[in-house]
């Protein structure tokens, strides 16, 4: 039985021993482990495999994801970085096709190479081309437009991957100003063909002197004679200082408003006097002509009279005589008011 014993005791010895020589013989190494971009570092021993040293880093690894080196792979003095690649299904959208593709440690550009699709210059991502896939992420890619721009004079066709008016003219920078217009609402989305005209509105305060005609008058004098006229007062054009609200659109006039205008200096009225003496003969007839010129010329006065308290008055009264000799003729009589009458006599 003591030799038994003895026997156990030197086995266990020998066991401690392997151990302790084997933990001895064991180094320290710093691992660096570059997950998709994110890298941790680690302190593994020699002869730890990879899958321990990651699970050390606090890292978990798929089924399917793949390790450089592999996942049991031995740690060594040499092991300074630890590389994981990562599985992802993923799906890829570009208008109306959509496709599911498989990488392993895969980024988004290759992911849409691998559906068979293609980028064009313009057409937008909603993820970086250079970004590592995840698991179940769904890729978009927006196909560019083809948009008409006018603006400043210039019409170009542009492709864009805007999604409405106001973004697209960020896009291309261009600023609009206050009173600037745009052919389509800022919110409007953008369809292929669209075509967006800006026009440069601007509005401008502007002074003008403008001429203020003046007014014709006739007046009436029986300092010449009848069928004669002069100009007595020669007429003078006025001026006034009018100030306009003008719009202008892209550079050009459109429209203008007075806003108010200012009389500068009165207009002369042009005065014309016509004459209203008669170089006829009186005629010497019968007492009953006379008679009848003389009620007559009392008509002239009462007319005068009820003028004058209509507001008018006589300005001239002319005698018409009749060309058969008899006597009879008539008064031509003006006013002020510009309004002729006939008297008979």
């Amino acid at each position: 039985m003591k030799k038994i014993a003895k026997i156990a005791t030197c086995l266990v010895l020998i066991c401690c021993f392997a151990l302790s020589f084997a933990a001895c013989s064991a180094k320290a190494v710093t691992v660096t482990i570059n997950d998709s971009g994110t890298k941790t570092e680690v302190e593994a021993t020699t002869g730890m495999t990879v899958s321990e040293a990651v699970e050390k880093g606090g890292l978990s690894l798929g089924e399917k994801d793949e390790t450089t080196p592999e996942k049991d792979e031995k740690i060594t003095e040499d092991t300074t970085e630890i590389t994981i690649k990562r599985y992802a299904k993923v799906t890829v959208v570009k208008g109306t096709e959509k496709k599911e593709v498989e990488l392993v440690g895969g980024t988004v550009e290759e992911a849409i190479k691998k559906a068979g699709f293609t980028l064009d210059k313009n057409d937008a991502l909603d993820a970086d081309k250079s970004a590592y896939l995840k698991d179940g992420m769904t890729i978009t890619i927006t196909a560019a437009l083809k948009v008409t721009l006018t603006v400043d004079g210039k019409t170009t066709e542009v492709s864009t991957s805007a999604k409405d008016v106001k973004s697209f003219l960020d896009e291309q920078k261009v600023k609009l100003g206050k009173d600037d217009t745009v052919s389509e609402k800022l919110e409007t989305p953008l369809k292929n063909g669209m075509k967006i005209v800006v026009k440069r509105v601007e509005f401008k305060e502007e002074k003008k002197t403008e001429a203020i005609d003046f007014e014709s008058k006739k007046e009436y004098s029986d300092s010449l004679s009848e069928g004669e006229s002069k100009v007595t007062q020669q007429g003078e054009k006025g001026e006034k200082e009018v100030v306009y609200t003008v719009k202008y659109v892209d550079g050009k006039e459109e429209s203008r408003e007075k806003k108010s205008e200012k009389t500068t200096k009165n207009p002369v009225d042009e005065i014309t006097t016509y004459g209203t003496k008669s170089d006829a003969p009186q005629d010497n007839g019968s007492n009953e002509a006379a008679q009848s010129n003389d009620n007559s010329a009392n008509k002239p006065a009462e007319s005068e009279s009820k003028a004058e308290q209509g507001g008018k008055t006589v300005v001239s009264k002319t005698p018409i005589y009749d060309c058969d000799g008899s006597g009879h003729g008539y008064y031509e009589i003006k006013y002020s008011d510009g309004s002729v009458e006939q008297q008979d006599f």
